[in-house]
């Protein structure tokens, strides 16, 4: 499960054959301590934010997935989403940051994938991206982080995907654009292709060949992260994704992790302020940045304001 924190944490989305699905998550102004208290906000998926008595906005983590319970809203969830005057995501609606993120994931001319990786990596990559109908020749002209766009599905997802199905921050957008909501974003697409494009070339290969290793569990892992999530227990998903047990080069893990997962939630967090001090903000962002000492939740709480659970 380490090796999945794309779709427990942000989110950058594209059309790429089917759909294209990058990451984003927490952040700090520095590596989260080794003391931090991973268990604060460890359980729940929705929460409540309010400052001074003020007016109320909410925060729901989301998991990019387009399993149809995800949709099936508990009504805890459901009313605050149609009563929101705002409702914001990581990424704005932007057609032009979705073209560049597609640029961003091809090599510049005259290199090949297959060259990068190596022959042997190479071939266990095509195999496995046989399995969602991709050939050798729609491989080559990609980053090597563009890889990650598949191989962190099973195959069931990716078919519901190419099929149109909407992953869940996907199909809330549509509801709220369908409902003339405010829509709005905390990142940009330049910040979050940075995420992936500011990895070494060696950093990337890496990555490919651990989600290669691991495609075998894929399905399993898949379905109990999957599985957690419909329980609320975000925090026993996180530690396990924070475990680099048997990753091949954990320094460049952690760095990764630093980018992913910890680098953005000052940001985010401060981005977020304007739309809570309005109130009636309904926010919707990765699970992954919500538990932990560090986590958005527990930023927003040091700037003053009451986190209440609600589902």
């Amino acid at each position: 499960m380490k090796r999945l924190p794309f779709l427990f944490a942000g989110r950058a989305a594209l059309q790429f054959v089917a759909f294209i699905l990058l990451a984003a998550a927490m952040a700090v102004p520095a590596a989260a301590p080794a003391t931090a208290d991973a268990t604060k906000y460890a359980e729940g998926i929705f929460w409540k934010v309010q400052r001074d008595g003020g007016p109320a906005s909410h925060v729901l983590g989301t998991l990019h997935s387009t399993d149809p319970r995800l949709r099936d809203l508990p009504e805890q969830i459901r009313q605050p989403f149609m009563a929101a005057r705002d409702v914001v995501f990581e990424l704005p609606q932007d057609p032009q940051g979705q073209i560049r993120l597609q640029q961003a994931m091809a090599l510049p001319q005259g290199r090949r994938l297959d060259d990068i990786l190596g022959p042997e990596l190479f071939g266990a990559v095509a195999e496995v991206a046989a399995r969602y109908g991709f050939q050798p020749q729609m491989l080559r002209p990609l980053k090597p982080w563009a890889l990650s766009t598949f191989l962190i599905f099973p195959q069931a997802e990716m078919a519901r995907l190419a099929e149109g199905e909407k992953v869940l921050d996907d199909w809330l957008r549509s509801e709220a654009l369908r409902r003339n909501k405010p829509v709005h974003g905390l990142e940009s697409y330049a910040e979050q292709i940075a995420i992936f494009d500011d990895m070494t070339e060696a950093e990337q290969v890496a990555m490919v060949s651990e989600l290669v290793a691991d495609s075998g569990q894929l399905e399993a892992t898949f379905n109990a992260m999957l599985n957690d999530y419909l329980k609320g227990q975000v925090g026993a998903i996180m530690a396990q994704l924070n475990d680099l047990e048997g990753v091949s080069d954990p320094a460049a893990a952690r760095r990764f992790q630093q980018r992913l997962f910890f680098d953005r939630n000052v940001t985010m967090a401060a981005r977020m302020e304007p739309f809570l001090q309005r109130g009636g903000a309904f926010v919707a962002i990765g699970a992954g940045h919500l538990p932990g000492e560090a986590g958005v939740l527990d930023l927003l709480e040091r700037q003053g304001y009451r986190i209440t659970r609600v589902y």
